[in-house]
């Protein structure tokens, strides 16, 4: 439907000016409160908002009362409505100014319209709606929809599946015949939760282009008709050849005058700004008075401004004024989102106008909230345009360039904005306790309604019951299994249950089934037990999930670990190689982990007994069990951390990328290792802000409307749930809130790592590389700190390069440092050999010092590690009955980042510029091993470095979200 804004300007006499303010003030109690005979006769009417106010003249000039209204329709409505509604009320107020109509009040306020335009020659003039397309009835019902809904909601809470909660409500409106056919949805316009970038080049260029031709047109016509005659004499007179070089000269000639005439306009403003005195007087008391009386009144939301300023004389102003309102009218209908000026969405309606026939620059502003509030908004938000409009009127704080400085200086521009403002005695607002916010949520709650059919929908639509739209990088907690939020050091015991499923689907399914109550999700979990599931490529195909869904998940998934190829890749080779694995090798292969994790030893046996039982009664079967060694309690003030220790006798877990929005990111602030959720979770944006691959299936396969959408289009980079296109036949997201698991049981030769430092020590006593600060009874403890990076209590050899920190703790409980920059601290590895474990497995700043892109580059490729080391009983080993690391980490995409970290940075012959080394620790250098430890007195060359780890199974697997096991464990009866 047409909206109008329309304004009618009466000239009256003067002396009667505050006689007419007196009747206004009179007819205020009949324009609020449900017995206000005004706000009775506006009723259902279509009429948004009216004002009058009385606009008083300079000498030599009219004093006018002016009708501001917004209305739907054509603006002769508007007239017949006041003339047929009002007409007692207003012939009272036009009586008092000693008005005199001869025809009706209809005719007489559509005579005295004020006309404004854009053009060159039109009245000055911009009108704006912060709710296009709403019409008062609309906005009524809406809000008695949303209004029953929320108390529906008070005594039918939401609860169970979004989706079935909404089914509820729709019940609840069919029932109610007012309210039924608002389960029709009518069109509202998408809001971006954020407005397009306002001043690109190509945006800027085409107005400034756009804006010549339309305010320059004459002197762009006087210049083409000086072309057209320079060519046609210089072709008369001189012949062909003469007219088109006359014709090009022209043209030069009249772009130089072109240029020359907007030179010239722009110095002339700059010489009004300079000469414009900034006017910062102090506010009338008794005007303030009747300001502040006029507004804020009770059981509204809502506010009007009326603002008159004076214009600067001469033409010029009368210009830059009309480009000014065409700047803004372009930038508002091609920049800004719909019902946004700017940033500002608090507008309802609003209208600036040159009032005919005076010097009088008018505002009128139909806004929600308090007057502080928006003026705030507008020094905050949009200080150009305020800036550039009434910076053509006299008093104004200084501005430079039009749009510049003025409104910025907020105390000044209020105390100004103060002056100019009227008191609206007689102001009508068809929803006075309505902002535009709740509008626009009451106007989503509306369209979702009638439109969601996918779970996340739902969830959006009831979000809009007091909660916003979720942004892109808020994880979903209670989606994503506990193991991503750390490594479960409360639950000290553990077991791992390397499972292969039945080879019928069916059977497959329905143990998922009995277990997905039982897996953890979210933050917190049960004091007293944890279930983590993953599941393998095979084991997503034993579910039953089809080929093609299946191609969709990463390559290095779906071969798998035990791969050829991905031997190759990370250096699973000699008896290394996946053929002699206990787990997960080609013979061996499995399709499920189960990860148990208890409070108590009695906790877990019994637990784990229980889930191995449900395993063979669906014909699965245990291929193997690693039970890790029960972690150490802290002690009072220590943390995991502390009190970890690897087989190898260092502290472990200490260096760790911190997920944003988890509660470790909000605990700690952490620049250095804080990275983008997308990095460990698909369905977030990683750290270059784009999302990483995820599998999808179709919404076929999805029939209980269990998964989220693929592109939810409702809430993405939405400032509300746009619900105006239906998801239901749209891809489902299998892969969202779900990760990556890579396990790896390596076993950990202790005794041949000891044999080997202790050896090394005696070997290298006397090198000149040795500190001399470095107690000799050290130096076993320093080359396998010197090997790996960190003292066996974790402080770090960049900060602590002479001795482990606790020698110098006196007993005190020490916290391992983990904030050191290596490349900007030691670049050149005097400290920690660039070849040393934790240099290669987190590089850091080390190949760029100091370098915030760098660190952005290496987070792309960390992993989180959530392992824990076993004992030679908990290996279940027959063959290497030795201690180990049962290596688990967490990533969104394994080749990018646990197969670069293991193929680029540790195995690496060269890496960071070194020569036939590899990580000292991890690596198979089968004895040849060799670590550079640099030193200002000659590097020391640790040499024949040998195997310390092997690798005895593993596997790549996929962890799911809540949606996704509950998605897979129905798949057998799709």
């Amino acid at each position: 439907m047409t909206q109008s804004l329309v304004t009618s300007a009466i000239p009256f006499g003067v002396e009667r000016a505050d006689h007419v303010n007196a009747k206004l003030k009179e007819f205020r109690p009949q324009l609020f409160g449900k017995e206000g005979l005004i706000r009775s006769a506006l009723r259902d009417q279509g009429v948004h908002f009216m004002s009058i106010t009385v606009v008083r003249g300079d000498v030599g000039e009219p004093t006018h009362l002016v009708f501001e209204m917004s209305v739907d329709g054509e603006p002769q409505h508007a007239f017949n409505t006041v003339g047929t509604k009002l007409a007692s009320f207003v012939s009272d107020i036009l009586s008092v100014a000693a008005i005199q109509s001869t025809g009706s009040l209809s005719q007489l306020l559509a005579s005295h319209r004020v006309r404004t335009g854009q053009r060159l020659f039109d009245i000055p003039g911009l009108d704006f709606c912060g709710t296009p397309g709403m019409t008062v009835a609309r906005i009524k019902r809406e809000y008695l929809l949303a209004r029953e809904l929320r108390s529906y909601f008070d005594t039918h809470p939401a609860a169970g599946a979004a989706l079935t909660t909404v089914a509820r409500v729709r019940d609840f409106v069919k029932a109610n015949a007012d309210l039924a056919p608002l389960l029709n949805p009518e069109p509202f316009p998408r809001l971006a939760a954020e407005g397009p970038s306002r001043l690109d080049f190509s945006f800027v260029l085409s107005l400034a282009f756009r804006g010549l031709l339309k305010f320059f047109w004459p002197v762009l016509c006087l210049l083409g008709l000086s072309v057209i005659a320079a060519t046609i004499a210089a072709g008369l007179l001189q012949g062909f050849a003469v007219g088109v070089i006359a014709f090009f000269l022209s043209i030069i000639i009249a772009a130089v005058a072109t240029l020359a005439v907007v030179v010239s306009v722009y110095l002339g403003l700059r010489r009004l700004e300079a000469a414009n005195t900034p006017v910062d007087t102090l506010v009338n008391p008794d005007a303030m008075a009747s300001l502040t009386e006029a507004e804020n009144l009770k059981d509204t939301q809502q506010n009007h401004l009326a603002g008159i300023s004076i214009m600067q004389a001469g033409l010029l102003r009368g210009l830059t004024l009309r480009i000014v309102f065409w700047v803004i009218g372009q930038m508002a209908t091609r920049r800004f989102r719909p019902g946004f000026l700017g940033d500002i969405s608090t507008i309802h309606y609003a209208r600036w106008l040159r009032l005919p026939k005076t010097n009088k620059l008018l505002f009128f502003s139909n806004y929600g909230g308090s007057w502080e509030s928006y003026l705030e908004d507008f020094i905050t938000k949009a200080s150009g345009g305020l800036t550039a409009a009434w910076s053509n009127t006299v008093g104004f704080p200084r501005t430079e360039n039009l749009f510049f400085k003025g409104a910025t200086d907020g105390d000044r521009f209020k105390r100004w904005a103060r002056r100019q403002q009227q008191p609206t005695w007689f102001w009508y607002s068809a929803y006075p306790h309505l902002t535009t916010a709740r509008i626009r949520t009451n106007a989503a709650i509306r369209q979702g309604l009638g439109t969601v059919s996918t779970e996340d929908e739902a969830a959006a639509w009831l979000g809009l019951f007091g909660s916003k739209v979720r942004p892109a990088t808020l994880i979903e907690t209670f989606e994503v299994q506990t193991l991503l939020y750390g490594g479960l050091s409360k639950h000290p015991y553990a077991t791992c249950l390397a499972i292969r499923l039945s080879g019928d689907s069916t059977q497959a399914c329905t143990w998922l089934k009995s277990i997905e109550d039982q897996i953890t999700f979210g933050d917190q979990p049960p004091i007293d037990k944890v279930l983590i599931c993953a599941l393998t490529a095979g084991g997503l195909g034993r579910l039953g999930l089809p080929s093609d869904v299946q191609d969709a998940f990463p390559t290095a998934f779906r071969l798998g670990m035990g791969s050829p190829g991905r031997a190759n890749l990370l250096a699973d080779t000699g008896d290394d190689q996946a053929g002699q694995w206990l787990w997960g090798g080609p013979e061996n292969a499995i399709d499920a982990a189960l990860l148990i994790y208890a409070a108590s030893q009695s906790t877990l046996d019994s637990y784990a007994e229980e889930l191995i039982s449900g395993i063979n009664v669906a014909g699965g079967q245990v291929m193997h069990q690693v039970t890790p060694t029960p972690l150490p309690q802290p002690g009072p003030g220590e943390t995991a951390s502390q009190t970890v220790r690897e087989p190898f006798g260092f502290a472990d877990g200490i260096s760790q990328p911190i997920i944003k929005g988890t509660r470790r990111w909000m605990r700690r602030s952490d620049t250095v290792h804080a990275v983008e959720p997308g990095e460990f979770l698909l369905g977030y944006p990683d750290t270059r802000g784009f999302f990483p691959p995820s599998p999808q299936v179709p919404a076929a396969m999805d029939p209980g409307n269990l998964l989220p959408l693929a592109v939810p289009t409702h809430s993405l980079g939405a400032l509300q749930p746009d619900f105006g296109t239906s998801g239901a036949t749209a891809a489902r997201d299998l892969g969202r809130n779900g990760t990556f698991l890579v396990i790896r049981q390596l076993a950990q030769y202790v005794d041949v790592f000891n044999d080997y430092v202790n050896d090394a020590a005696k070997r290298y006593a006397d090198h000149p590389a040795v500190p001399d600060q470095l107690d000799p009874e050290l130096l076993p403890e320093w080359i396998g700190a010197k090997m790996v990076g960190r003292w066996k209590d974790g402080s770090s050899l960049v900060r602590y390069p002479h001795g482990p920190a606790t020698r110098k703790q006196n007993g005190k409980h020490f916290w391992p440092d983990n904030d050191f920059l290596p490349g900007a601290e030691d670049p050149l590895g005097e400290r920690c050999p660039l070849g040393a474990h934790i240099r290669r497995s987190n590089p850091r700043d080390s190949l760029a010092p100091a370098s915030k892109d760098a660190l952005s580059i290496v987070n792309r490729h960390r992993i989180l590690r959530v392992g824990r080391g076993f004992d030679a009983v908990g290996a279940n080993d027959p063959e290497e009955q030795k201690p180990g690391l049962l290596f688990m980490c967490l990533n969104a995409d394994i080749e990018r980042q646990f197969e670069f970290v293991q193929q680029t940075w540790a195995m690496a012959w060269q890496f960071h510029g070194l020569e036939n080394e590899v990580d000292p620790i991890t690596g198979r250098g089968g004895g040849m091993g060799r670590l550079t430890i640099p030193s200002p007195r000659g590097s020391l060359n640790l040499t024949g470095i040998k195997d310390f780890v092997r690798m005895r199974g593993g596997a790549y697997l996929f962890m799911p979200s809540r949606s996704a096991v509950r998605f897979l464990a129905r798949l057998g009866s799709n």
